[in-house]
């Protein structure tokens, strides 16, 4: 009897836990309970509020190591002295990465031009078991020369995207070498610090690809250098 009671007690207690912990979520939250990232512009309505995320002060971004499309070292040191835009992607990506890069190379002068630092553009590979370095070279070779595609073990590949707030996963196909990669269409902004300061998020409707627009991107890197100098 004693036994059944303490059981009804703690599940009770269990109960009253979890009520607690549900209203405190759904309850209103001060500026110091919520994360140190906050959206740009925050008027409801604007385009800016809904696919910015703004890092103030700027998210650290921890050591890396990657190869590139030319067999060299890149690290976060490659990162420095610039704007970089970085965008996580394979190179047998049927829609999103295509779009995506495309996209970039049509607005990369204009990101120059309202810029007073070089500005970069990385392409992250998430496959490198496929994406070789001569693989990566012709791939970003057909947007832009200019731009960088990299890549490195998963061991190597899985904390870095988790620090750029990115994520992929692997599916397979139906042959060993035919498998697909689902990862995040977001483009992060690294700035000449070679810390996070943005991330531009992808404009989602039913039906449609998801996909970052050329003209809002330029508005908002223009709104975020506003905001950080």
């Amino acid at each position: 009897m004693k036994h059944q009671l303490t059981l009804v007690l703690a599940a009770m207690f269990a109960l009253l836990i979890g009520i607690a912990t549900y209203v405190w979520l759904l309850s209103p939250k001060s500026s110091e309970d919520m994360p140190s990232t906050r959206l740009l512009n925050e008027q409801p309505a604007s385009a800016v509020s809904e696919q910015v995320l703004l890092y103030q002060p700027e998210k650290a971004l921890a050591p890396f190591v990657l190869q590139d499309q030319h067999n060299a070292l890149f690290n976060r040191t490659s990162l420095e002295g610039r704007w970089s835009l970085v965008f996580l992607g394979y190179t047998y990506c049927p829609d999103v990465c295509p779009t995506t890069l495309a996209m970039l190379n049509s607005v990369y002068p204009k990101l120059q031009d309202v810029s007073d630092k070089p500005v970069q553009i990385v392409f992250v590979s998430a496959d490198p078991e496929r994406d070789t370095p001569a693989r990566l070279n012709e791939y970003i070779g057909y947007f832009n020369p200019e731009f960088v595609a990299a890549t490195g073990p998963h061991p190597d590949l899985f904390p870095l995207t988790r620090n750029l707030g990115l994520a992929y996963a692997m599916y397979d196909g139906e042959t060993p070498d035919s498998y697909t990669v689902d990862h995040s269409a977001s483009i992060v902004l690294v700035n000449p610090n070679g810390n996070i300061q943005a991330v531009f998020r992808p404009h989602a409707e039913p039906g449609q690809l998801a996909t970052i627009r050329s003209k809002q991107l330029v508005s908002d890197f223009k709104d975020v250098l506003s905001a950080v100098q």
